[in-house]
């Protein structure tokens, strides 16, 4: 994206906050105001943010970078990419032209694409170094132990690539919401980040990915131990959580937001694939928010029946609560965007990754939840580019109330 198309994006983001700021509630987003794509600078890095967003079909934006970012790893370094699965041709045939030019490709899938005949899973077979991810209990974890075990993570490193301007940059992080599949990844609201220079962030995501790859294991599938810096990756630009953690212990989401202080200038805004009962913290924490005067708006996605993707019980909690919530087909974002105190000054934060509102997620799964820097001031374009997004989904979405319930 050039540096004028920037200027025009980050003035109509500017506007729209502008315009929240004022009434407090979600204005309806002008066209020209939708989002694909945004850079920021966290704490020095550079940080580029991509989105989809499907309600003019297919969106390849995601997609499209990744490979960009693929094509873009020369000769000698190495690329890991942990992929919950895989149909898209295009980053499978990126892969492998990578691995044909001298670049090390190692590729990590959940544990169902083994029998798959798709044509992207055979080609990442031709790869040299690929694992599918089956444990010993049945599930497709590599380190969850769990029968009901995915590798959901989304993750993709490289000591060396260039960014979005064509400059050369070295450990290289991706990570978001989207899939290598059409139906969650292009055909689906989702987004990706990726971070450029920050050698701890790569250094703790890639120990993240080693332990995938060798299927390192925890008793009591505890896998996340902030004691001992186990899953546990702190960086300048972005602070990594990985799961799974183990049963009755601590939630990896609820521990990142609760350093937030809830009143009248908060603002939460949550754009969620799935939500269940199994993750009650959460809950909690945001009626908590509700409560001390913080606005919530959350956009969640449908099932397979069409109601929204949400047990009934927690979605009656969350509208007693006073939580603005809306169903829209295709979601398949996991973020929380956050206006509000952090200590004694009021921050910008975006957290994303890739886990759902779920105890699967938790418990269950080897996911990642990522807490990017804050950002202050005027200026927020990370901020404001996830306030764009969650517009184009909310503001399209089906308004929900304990009377519709499943909002359909």
């Amino acid at each position: 994206m050039g540096g004028s198309v920037r200027r025009v994006l980050l003035f109509s983001l500017a506007a729209v906050t502008a315009v929240l700021t004022s009434t407090g509630a979600a204005p309806a987003v002008p066209a020209a105001a939708r989002v694909a794509a945004a850079s920021a600078t966290l704490a020095g890095y550079p940080v580029w943010a991509h989105f989809s967003n499907p309600t003019a079909g297919r969106d390849y934006t995601i997609i499209n970078e990744l490979q960009r970012l693929i094509d873009g790893a020369p000769a000698g370094s190495t690329v890991r990419a942990a992929i919950h699965s895989i149909s898209v041709d295009s980053v499978a045939d990126a892969l492998l032209r990578a691995q044909n030019r001298g670049v090390t490709v190692l590729a990590l899938l959940d544990g169902k694409n083994a029998t798959s005949t798709d044509p992207a899973v055979t080609t990442i077979k031709q790869l040299a170094n690929h694992q599918f991810c089956l444990n010993s209990g049945g599930g497709h974890g590599c380190v969850s132990t769990s029968p009901d075990g995915d590798m959901h993570t989304k993750l993709v490193t490289f000591t060396s690539t260039t960014d979005p301007n064509g400059v050369a940059r070295g450990d290289v992080v991706w990570f978001g919401s989207s899939n290598l599949t059409y139906a969650t990844g292009p055909d689906a609201f989702n987004n990706a980040i990726t971070v450029y220079g920050d050698a701890a962030l790569a250094a703790g995501l890639n120990a993240n990915f080693t332990d995938m790859w060798n299927r390192r294991h925890y008793s009591g599938n505890d896998y996340y131990d902030s004691a001992s810096g186990r899953g546990y990756y702190q960086a300048a630009a972005a602070d990594a959580y990985a799961s799974p953690e183990g049963a009755g212990q601590t939630d990896t989401i609820v521990t990142r937001l609760n350093d937030l202080t809830p009143d009248a200038e908060c603002r939460l805004r949550v754009g969620m694939a799935s939500v269940t009962t199994g993750r009650p913290q959460i809950v909690n924490l945001v009626t908590r928010f509700r409560s001390a005067g913080c606005k919530v708006w959350m956009v969640i996605g449908s099932n397979a029946d069409g109601g929204i993707a949400m047990s009934q019980s927690v979605y009656n909690q969350l509208l007693d609560a006073g939580v603005a919530i809306r169903r829209k087909d295709k979601v398949h974002d996991k973020f929380f965007a956050a206006y509000g105190k952090y200590g004694t000054a009021y921050q910008y934060r975006v957290y994303t990754g890739s886990q759902n509102w779920t105890q699967d997620a938790l418990g269950e799964n080897d996911e990642i939840f990522v807490k990017m820097a804050p950002e202050t001031g005027s200026t927020r374009p990370l901020y404001d580019a996830y306030y764009t997004h969650f517009n184009d989904a909310y503001n399209s979405g089906v308004t929900c109330s304990k009377s519709n319930f499943p909002c359909s």
